[in-house]
């Protein structure tokens, strides 16, 4: 795990994304907070030039340290990082070399992961830091106390974690890199994806409407990314899933076959489950997209144009997905 040519390696490989993230998190935190405070003086001259009282609220502070677009941009960034550790190691046939080293691959697989982690906790720990002291030190300190710890640290910090892991997760089972980040994106979302591509199908259909359930915004391992709260389900579940992540991930890994690497999938039992899936998603999507054009009130029309678009997106599925899976995506990197 912490072999040193395992982490020169990863370093190797990882370099400029690094730096992506470096700069993602700069921006994130120390330069947002220092934009904010400087919004928040303009805003509250308005306000006082008005006759009116400025107040900075919750969600003003949450933007600085755990909400919005840059969270999204650096989870997209983290995605990156875990695949060029494994994705594109399997696209260029290093992880050829990689296996022939004289590591376990349960060491060589941790070594990645201790490194993306390492990484992930420094950066933001620090960049974190900076951030909070510059609003401390400023004359809008006592926002800070609207905030809690978990709500700013932890549970973005979690978040990353956990969708660093998953990605990794996901790179264990798939043979190079666009897979990898296909198929993380598309299971990042998965759950509350199916939910709404069923509501869609009911609701239309039959005109029943299905309750949320509050345990699919749980498992949707996008929402820890964007949903930071107090709660100790922000904390507590992100913890589990990055351990039992981790703990299926190493089993995977050494198990992979390295003559698969540059298919879709490394292990071929998989794909006739992932065969249907991806046609019966894509179909009900193309229902969905397809009935949405049609006036609401409309209803034989709406139908009839919810299968249009299914049975189109269910015959490019078809093709597509079939393509997907007989695809081998190998190239010869630089040394």
């Amino acid at each position: 795990m912490f072999h040193k040519a395992l982490w020169y390696q990863n370093y190797k490989q990882t370099r400029l994304v690094i730096w992506m993230i470096l700069a993602l998190f700069v921006i994130h935190m120390p330069l947002q907070a220092i934009l904010a405070i400087e919004r928040w003086k303009e805003e509250e001259q308005m306000y006082f030039s008005e006759g009116f009282t400025f107040e900075v609220h919750k969600w003003d502070v949450l933007m600085i340290f755990s909400e919005g677009a840059l969270s999204i941009f650096l989870t997209a960034a983290i995605i990156a990082l875990a695949c060029m550790l494994i994705g594109l190691e399997r696209n260029t046939r290093k992880q050829d070399f990689t296996f022939s080293l004289p590591f376990y691959r349960k060491d060589i697989f941790l070594s990645k992961w201790l490194y993306g982690t390492f990484i992930i906790a420094v950066l933001h720990i620090i960049h974190f830091l900076i951030a909070y002291m510059i609003i401390y030190q400023s004359e809008y300190a006592d926002v800070l106390k609207l905030v809690t710890g978990t709500e700013i640290f932890w549970s973005p910090f979690l978040g990353f974690l956990l969708f660093f892991t998953f990605a990794l997760f996901i790179g264990t089972f798939t043979g190079e890199m666009m897979s990898q980040i296909a198929l993380t994106v598309i299971f990042g979302v998965l759950p509350l994806g199916i939910y709404a591509l069923l509501q869609n199908f009911i609701s239309l259909h039959f005109n029943y409407y299905i309750d949320f359930p509050e345990w699919i915004h749980y498992i949707t391992p996008f929402t820890y990314v964007y949903d930071h709260t107090s709660h100790w389900t922000t904390w507590l579940f992100p913890i589990v899933f990055i351990f039992l992540l981790l703990w299926v991930s190493v089993v995977l890994y050494t198990r992979n076959k390295i003559e698969h690497n540059g298919e879709f999938l490394i292990f071929k039992q998989l794909n006739p489950l992932f065969f249907i899936g991806i046609t019966i998603c894509f179909s009900l999507l193309g229902g969905m997209i397809v009935s949405s054009l049609a006036p609401g009130t409309a209803k034989l029309l709406s139908i009839t144009a919810y299968w249009i678009g299914f049975v189109t997106f269910l015959l490019f599925s078809l093709l597509i997905t079939k393509r997907l899976m007989t695809m081998n995506l190998t190239f010869r990197a630089k040394s």
